[in-house]
């Protein structure tokens, strides 16, 4: 008889990544008497919050306890229940989500998320309600998660400190997770209200000091020089302008917007490269 009622609780649990909360397996037939004995046999194990986990999963610690702690923010709810559109629903986010995304080492206490309306929040978990857009939140391993995009901004916008926003922000774009071009410009904005550089060379300092180009992707490494020689790319555009033109047989288009965009693009890589070269 056990072995019926397990194995309805282990296809269950495959569902979420071999875990399952006390609240819904007993939706699924089984007690807590039986989850007792389960227990007992080593069949499962007791994450927290309520929240088993079938033994022989390969879900890793780094990621079972966050998934964990968002299973029981709605412990009767099976995983394909929940809405479909995650900025609805509540996500990882702060330093929980930086230590799911293996970003920067800022400290955490308990388990943070963000979610658009209040929750009742489980022990050591913190739900801090704030609006959330569809291109704010994602899935990173199993685990619904702010983006680092809008993780530095959570960072920012908690006046954490500088050294730890800035390792975030390095790993970010070094590992091409965030597009810098539009991060700048968000930072921009609320730069004032936080104190933060808005010039090139200072935005980068102070939030980039130890970032070597040459680890950059293309797009932002355009960026990057951008930031960093505005001045050397305004040299080097006639003479990128000039190849263009007779590539396009002086075409009349070529000072289109996006033929402009093309130009500068290709300006700020040259510049890129050749300044991250120049540093061996």
């Amino acid at each position: 008889m056990w072995e019926e009622h397990f194995y309805q609780l282990s296809i269950t649990a495959a569902r979420q990544n071999g875990l399952i909360t006390a609240a819904q397996a007993k939706r699924a037939g089984v007690d807590d008497v039986m989850l007792g004995r389960f227990t007992e046999f080593g069949l499962i194990r007791e994450l927290d919050w309520s929240v088993y986990q079938i033994s022989g999963s390969s879900y890793g610690p780094r990621f079972a306890y966050p998934y964990a702690a968002w299973l029981a923010i709605s412990p009767e709810t099976y995983r394909w229940e929940r809405s479909a559109n995650l900025h609805e629903d509540a996500v990882l986010s702060h330093e929980s989500a930086c230590a799911l995304m293996g970003l920067g080492a800022v400290k955490s206490t308990g388990v943070r998320f963000t979610a658009p309306v209040e929750r009742t929040a489980p022990r050591a978990v913190r739900i801090t309600v704030a609006p959330l857009t569809p291109d704010e939140v994602g899935i990173h391993e199993g685990v619904p998660v702010t983006t680092p995009h809008r993780i530095i901004l959570d960072l920012v916008a908690e006046w954490t400190a500088r050294d730890d926003i800035s390792r975030v922000f390095s790993d970010a774009v070094r590992r091409d997770l965030v597009n810098l071009r539009t991060l700048f410009e968000d930072l921009a904005y609320i730069a004032d209200e936080y104190g933060l550089p808005t010039g090139g060379v200072h935005f980068v300092d102070y939030f980039m000091p130890d970032l070597r180009p040459e680890s950059l992707s293309p797009r932002n490494l355009r960026t990057y020089a951008e930031l960093m020689y505005p001045e050397k790319i305004a040299e080097v555009r006639p003479q990128v302008d000039q190849i263009l033109l007779e590539l396009r047989d002086g075409s009349p288009d070529s000072a289109a917007p996006g033929n402009q965009r093309i130009s500068a693009d290709i300006a700020a890589e040259i510049i890129g490269r050749a300044r991250g070269a120049h540093r061996h």
